[in-house]
Order: structure tokens, then sequence, then C-alpha cells
């Protein structure tokens, strides 16, 4: 479903532009699970996903996933 990604230890901002067109690229189906799961850190997913969210990048979205409710997340800009 998604792009295996390679982060070296960069800086956030580099890691957040990373975050942000996975979330372009598959506009909708992606959650923080998933995105964890790529990037192997969740602390810097949750930072990455507040920062977009807090720019007016993203967008949360409440829906129905395999098992219970998730949040996806869309790109607004």
């Amino acid at each position: 479903m998604v792009d295996s990604v390679q982060i070296n230890r960069s800086s956030k901002y580099s890691t957040v532009q990373l975050v942000y067109s996975m979330i372009q690229k598959h506009n909708g189906q992606l959650t923080a699970k998933v995105l964890e799961k790529e990037f192997g850190n969740k602390y810097v997913v949750h930072y990455a996903i507040t920062r977009l969210t807090k720019e007016g990048k993203i967008k949360r979205v409440r829906g129905f996933g395999p098992n219970r409710i998730e949040f996806f997340y869309l790109d607004i800009a």
C-alpha cells in the first residue's frame, strides 16, 4: 500500500516534509499507525502531524477502519 521510506537521522523539518509528501501521495488513506510503521518513530510522526495540522496543510478526518473508528489525514493545501 505505502512505499517504504528511509530516514537517515535528518532534521525535523525534512521529516515533516516527508510525512506531508506521503499524505499527499495517499490522500485520505493514511492513518498515524501506517505512518509510524513507515518512519519507525511515533514521536516524530506525531510532531509532524501536529505541525502540519497547525499550518493548515492537512486535515484530520474520522472514519471507519477495518476494526474500529480511525483518523485519516487529508491534504487540504
